[in-house]
């Protein structure tokens, strides 16, 4: 059993803040080197020098995941930089909150691309990499959110581009099985990033109410980053060799207040 991914190298998408950026450290103290991919080159700069403050190596690649060049560009320049991936980390997202009244179309074009299209397309091309090289083990994790579970109103087509790649991780899983790889989702609930610390603040001075998520909530606590990321090690170890096609909730037991058995 190695808990230690020496040797192999991580693409992270949305690796420049929040999830992404603490995935991609996370990875980099176990070993791996990482590829740090976001829109914002000055953000995954920042995160390459500190994933190589572990003593791994790191590169930043600018990438537009709404353009396929972009994400083609992204995987053969890892070819060309580690001569392959072993992990393939889809965590970048786009959420733009709005009822389904309010939702335009040119913003559900938007999270269609990044949050689903993309997951689907750098998955086929990491997938065409990994084969044609010489590993006989390869990690996918994608990070979705607990919007897939529940109804939120101002959520409802983020919520659906995040039920959909549930339902690629299970496609996937099954597609890649044979070939080492497995393939699962990171499924985190409220998690303390920035636009969540904007909310927590106005919270506290009483310019809005109660976050909805925090209501009944069984910890009553916003995830922290790194709990995201830890979850995502997990599957990334020989440890999790016999679990495929899955998804782990990490939402700090918030599906329970969904119970019909929660008092």
């Amino acid at each position: 059993m190695e808990l230690d991914l020496s040797g192999q190298t991580a693409i992270v998408t949305g690796a420049g803040r929040g999830i992404g950026e603490e995935i991609a450290l996370t990875f980099a103290e176990a070993g791996a080197n990482v590829v740090a991919a976001a829109r914002t080159e000055s953000e995954i700069e920042e995160t390459v020098a500190d994933v190589e403050a572990h003593g791994v190596e790191g590169l930043a690649v600018p990438t537009d995941l709404r353009s396929v060049d972009a994400i083609e560009t992204l995987v053969e320049t890892t070819v060309r930089e580690f001569g392959g991936s072993e992990i393939l980390v889809n965590n970048a997202a786009l959420n733009l909150t709005n009822p389904p009244e309010a939702q335009s179309l040119e913003e559900v074009d938007a999270m269609l691309d990044v949050n689903l299209r993309a997951v689907f397309l750098l998955t086929q091309r990491w997938r065409e990499q990994f084969v044609a090289s010489s590993a006989d083990r390869g990690r996918v994790i994608n990070v979705s959110s607990n919007s897939a579970y529940f109804g939120i109103p101002a959520m409802t087509f983020y919520g659906g581009t995040n039920a959909g790649v549930l339902a690629l991780t299970r496609g996937f899983a099954a597609t890649m099985a044979g070939e080492g790889v497995t393939v699962n989702s990171v499924v985190p609930g409220l998690t303390r990033v920035d636009r969540i610390e904007e909310l927590l603040a106005k919270q506290e001075r009483g310019e809005v109410d109660q976050i909805h998520q925090l209501e009944n909530h069984p910890l009553n606590r916003p995830a922290e980053p790194e709990e995201i990321a830890y979850a995502c090690l997990f599957l990334a170890y020989d440890l999790a060799d016999y679990i495929t096609g899955t998804s782990i909730l990490v939402d700090g037991g918030l599906e329970l207040t969904r119970s019909p058995y929660t008092m």
